[in-house]
């Protein structure tokens, strides 16, 4: 493709994350760099809703129509459950691909989306936004940089009650989805900065069913411990927490561009935005602001853009999107029932009966 023709896109999955992320985006974009050639719903009303938001998008509700058309890109922004098998058949057409997260339901699929990526033309890459958050960013290189020296321990917490606008109950039924909680924001906040972990210990309250809250106690290589928090109906403190040997960070679950920095023995701490201040920290007389929540989901949208037309890498290829997978995966294997102290005798036999049985309430 030549740098100047515009990336013909297809939305494949008219849900939220469509209507209130891809859409907009998309049709800010439309200034030339690319156009929405397709939208795609089994659902005739979501999908004409997100055309009238994408001007000149064609409308279907059969998948192969989008194979049909052969557009440069397309953003599998379905339901989970279908991500592989969009995934794979758009790659094997020669389309490159966004698929969101999470990349796949199990590691056989996820390797099976790899295995299709790397005999296809198109590019894949995986929606893992918030990787291009610039604090997120900043972490992973004063982690790996060891500039506060190595990691001692971690703590990470993200959730309240639910208030996603879903546009099916999957999200609540097991029949739709192969996973709770730990299967949607928890894909954003495990490995990455500390890499692979050796050692996992589970539990959430899924009783059969799936889960709205869950614990996960994890080491990595080096030492490095920590615990992960989830919740879909408890409001937690929503923030990350890494204690290194000569100071600490701490952030904000999804605020793009600020960060917290401080050091043993002091009682403050230096904390506000960052900064943009050019390649490798380069020292520039005028920096900019870095980019927000928004900016960073343009910014991905922007970089599998280029890469369709060859110009970048894909910055989150699918080798980054399967270790998150594989880590659900295990913890599903090995799960245990989370305390819940506010059970009756009678409600905590059940409760353990149900989790053992792993059958729905």
């Amino acid at each position: 493709m030549k740098p100047s023709h515009s990336v013909r896109i297809a939305l494949v999955g008219c849900g939220a994350i469509s209507e209130l992320y891809y859409a907009p985006a998309l049709a800010a974009l439309r200034s030339g760099s690319a156009e929405v050639s397709a939208v795609f719903d089994p659902d005739a009303d979501r999908a004409a809703k997100l055309a009238r938001l994408l001007p000149g998008a064609g409308v279907t509700t059969d998948f192969a129509e989008v194979l049909g058309r052969r557009p440069d890109l397309a953003i599998v922004a379905s339901p989970p459950r279908f991500h592989a098998q969009q995934t794979i058949a758009l790659l094997e057409a020669g389309i490159g691909v966004l698929c969101e997260k999470p990349m796949a339901v199990t590691v056989a699929e996820a390797d099976a989306m790899i295995a299709a990526a790397a005999r296809s033309p198109g590019p894949l890459a995986i929606g893992l936004f918030r990787r291009f958050f610039p604090v997120n960013r900043t972490i992973r290189d004063i982690v790996r940089g060891q500039h506060l020296g190595v990691v001692k321990r971690f703590e990470i917490s993200e959730g309240g009650p639910f208030q996603w606008p879903a546009q099916s109950p999957s999200f609540f039924q097991k029949s739709g989805s192969h996973g709770g909680v730990l299967a949607d924001p928890g894909v954003h906040v495990l490995i990455w900065w500390f890499g692979v972990p050796e050692s996992i210990r589970y539990e959430d309250d899924a009783m059969g069913g799936l889960e709205a809250n869950c614990r996960i106690e994890l080491g990595f290589p080096g030492g490095i411990a920590g615990t992960v928090r989830l919740s879909r109906d408890t409001q937690l403190p929503n923030r990350t927490v890494i204690e290194c040997e000569r100071g600490w960070l701490r952030c904000k679950a999804v605020a793009a561009d600020r960060l917290e920095l401080g050091f043993p023995g002091s009682d403050h701490a230096f904390g506000g935005e960052l900064v943009c201040v050019g390649p490798a920290g380069a020292n520039s007389l005028r920096p900019l602001a870095a980019d927000t929540y928004d900016h960073s989901f343009m910014r991905q949208l922007m970089n599998v853009i280029a890469a369709v037309r060859g110009t970048e890498s894909v910055f989150i290829p699918p080798a980054e999107g399967a270790p998150s997978v594989r880590v659900i995966e295990q913890c599903y294997r090995q799960r245990g029932l989370m305390p819940m102290p506010w059970l009756d005798p009678a409600e905590s036999v059940r409760a353990r009966a149900l989790a053992a049985e792993g059958t729905s309430p």
